[in-house]
Parts: structure tokens; sequence; C-alpha cells
């Protein structure tokens, strides 16, 4: 009992690390759900849809797999604990992701889904980024590895994310030329831009 308490008090602060990136993923879960059944309702067709589960499944596990790792692996195999830098970047992750999110409103979604004429983002990050979610998912890799300690299997882990990732942006870069200026207007009379932020 003693030693189960010892170490709950001392992995607490990755504990609730965790925790709330288990309630930020279960939050953007409720939130993809909402928009993914409103995207399929006006003709919105769907690319790499086991790419994007792929990707989502990895990026959801990678946080829990590298917490693990700093246990698998001998301590000589985590040279570097830098606490502060890691929860800089999971913050920074998490900041840069929920921008784009409410940036994209009803357009925010888990999968790659194209709708001819749907007006190209240029608000918030995606003045700045093409793929902004994609970055903000890589610096909280990065940032959690950094948190848990380096080793190798997290780094690779991270590694094979970021390989997914680059093989989503290759596809939704073709998307986005082919998308025009004008804004989808809607069967009510109502147009995406500025839809509902979240």
């Amino acid at each position: 009992m003693g030693i189960t308490a010892d170490l709950i008090q001392a992995e607490s602060p990755a504990i609730l690390v965790l925790l709330a990136t288990a309630l930020v993923y279960a939050g953007e879960q409720r939130v993809h759900n909402y928009n993914y059944a409103y995207l399929t309702t006006v003709d919105g067709e769907e690319l790499i849809p086991a790419l994007m589960k792929k990707y989502y499944r990895m990026v959801v596990a990678f946080p829990f797999l590298a917490f693990l790792t700093a246990f698998l692996l001998p301590r000589s195999w985590v040279p570097l604990h830098a606490t502060l830098a890691g929860i800089a970047f999971i913050f920074l992750g998490f900041v840069l992701r929920t921008w784009s999110m409410r940036s994209l409103g009803r357009l925010w979604t888990k999968r790659c889904i194209y709708i001819a004429d749907m007006p190209r983002a240029a608000n918030g990050p995606y003045r700045f980024l093409k793929h902004p979610e994609y970055v903000a998912r890589s610096l909280e890799g990065l940032g959690f590895i950094l948190f848990f300690g380096l080793n190798p299997l997290s780094l690779l882990l991270w590694l094979r994310t970021m390989v997914i990732a680059s093989r989503i942006v290759k596809v939704e870069s073709r998307q986005l030329h082919e998308l025009s200026a004008a804004p989808l207007h809607l069967a009510n009379g109502s147009s995406t831009v500025g839809a509902s932020k979240l």
C-alpha cells in the first residue's frame, strides 16, 4: 500500500498531464462526431479514411505510450528530463490546436473531407500555416517526449506519427489547390464562412 501511494505521489505531475490530455481528447472526439455528421450532410467526400484513423489512434495513444516507455527502458537510456520545456511544448500545441479548431468551426474534424467549392481557410493560424493542426500535434508529441523523458522508443513512435502526418499533408495540400474562394451556401441560405465556433 505504501509503495503504491509513493509511486502515485512521485508520478502525480505525469498523471495530471495524462488526465488533462485524456479530457482534451474526449472533448475533441465529441466535436469531431458532431462536425463529421454535419459534413456528411453537405456532400463531403471522405478521403484516406484508413490513414486518418491510424494517425489519430497513434496521436491519442502516444502520450500514454511515452509515459510507459519511461518505465520500460533503463534509466541510463533516459538522459534528459526537460519537464518544463515539455510542458511548454504541450501547452503551445494545445493552444495552436484549439485556435485552429475554433477558426474552422463546423469544418473541423478528424477526417480529411473534401467539399467542392468550400472556401479555403484564411483566418486564425491558417493565415500563417497551411496545416496548423499537424504542427500542433508535432509540438505536443515532442513535449510529451521531453516531459516523460527522452528515450529511443518514444522518439521512434513520434517519428512514425510524423511520417503518417506528412502523407496526410500531401493529400490535403492537393485538396487545397482545388478549393475555390467562394463560400459554400447551404440549403437554408447560410454560409459555412464564420460557422459556429465550438
